[in-house]
């Protein structure tokens, strides 16, 4: 044998010893990928951290990248659940506190009025009314917020909620024009669900004409829901979009009843839902559009 063909034999030999170990190193790192993605989906499911990597190799910089990036999150999700906490008690209390004296005005409001019945005295019944309503939807709010109210999720055809919600609005606003098109089956709180809806629709046969038409739209693809509900009630002025979920924000065309809590309430719930809720003008109204994804079991986010 030639000293040239054991040259060549031994380069071949090389070459695929070669490509042999990057095969290896090739099947190793996705085995790890794979792995790593894998507990990066069990922190999204369950809230199990990723373990921190104490191995010398050039895989474990991003698996303890990962790994403080998850730990970031933690502590900041559990500062954001203690600071609304906070703010929930601190709502409680200056709600509890508030009961007690309206509860008092509303008696003594109620004897005059009984007694000599007045423009005025039917004035003040009003607003004690809306006080209290006002105090109970902000309660509700920050409860919904802060989890204490415990979310019942089951699977149910959106189109069906949204038909009975329009149909119990019929009587409130008997001469608008609403439409539902299209189903979707997804994993939701029928309740809570019931009154994020309500809100919107609610919301937009309020800033409608007495005859004005409401086309809500329930589309589905392989990874969320979306419902978009549209009225022909002109939109509104564009320094509002961005603020109509948040609460007291009342646009400049609001009912004079409006207190700005119903479209916060619906953001909350939808959020609840691990969903997005926004708003956009279109050429005859507004567009109200929320996206829920779909889960199969409860995400911790």
């Amino acid at each position: 044998m030639s000293s040239l063909e054991i040259f060549l034999i031994i380069t071949s030999a090389l070459l695929f010893l070669g490509v042999f170990v990057l095969i290896l190193l090739l099947l190793n790192n996705r085995r790890k990928i794979k792995k790593l993605t894998k507990s990066i989906g069990k922190y999204l499911e369950k809230g199990e951290l990723t373990k921190f990597s104490t191995k010398d190799d050039s895989f474990a910089p991003l698996q303890n990248a990962v790994c403080d990036l998850e730990n970031a999150l933690q502590v900041q999700k559990q500062n954001t659940e203690s600071e609304t906490k906070k703010n929930t008690d601190f709502i409680a209390d200056v709600s509890h506190q508030l009961k007690t004296p309206l509860a008092g005005l509303r008696l003594y409001l109620e004897m005059d009025n009984a007694q000599n019945p007045t423009e005025h005295t039917e004035k003040e019944l009003q607003l004690v009314e809306k006080t209290e309503e006002l105090v109970a939807k902000l309660l509700r709010l920050e409860k919904i917020k802060s989890d204490t109210y415990v979310m019942d999720f089951q699977f149910y055809e959106i189109s069906e909620i949204l038909k009975s919600t329009v149909l119990d609005m019929k009587h409130i606003f008997p001469e608008k024009q609403v439409s539902v098109v299209g189903k979707s089956r997804m994993r939701c709180d029928r309740e809570w669900l019931t009154e994020a809806l309500g809100n919107v629709i609610k919301n937009a046969c309020e800033h409608t004409d007495d005859k004005g038409e409401i086309n809500i739209i329930v589309e589905e693809n392989e990874r969320s829901t979306i419902v978009t509900v549209s009225d022909n009630g002109g939109g509104v002025d564009k320094d509002d979009v961005g603020k109509l979920f948040k609460r007291f924000h009342r646009t400049k065309n609001a009912k004079p009843q409006s207190a700005g809590i119903g479209l916060a309430i619906t953001k909350a719930i939808v959020e609840k839902h691990h969903g997005t809720i926004s708003a956009v003008n279109s050429a005859t109204g507004l567009d109200v559009i929320m996206c829920f994804p779909h889960i199969d079991g409860y995400v911790t986010l």
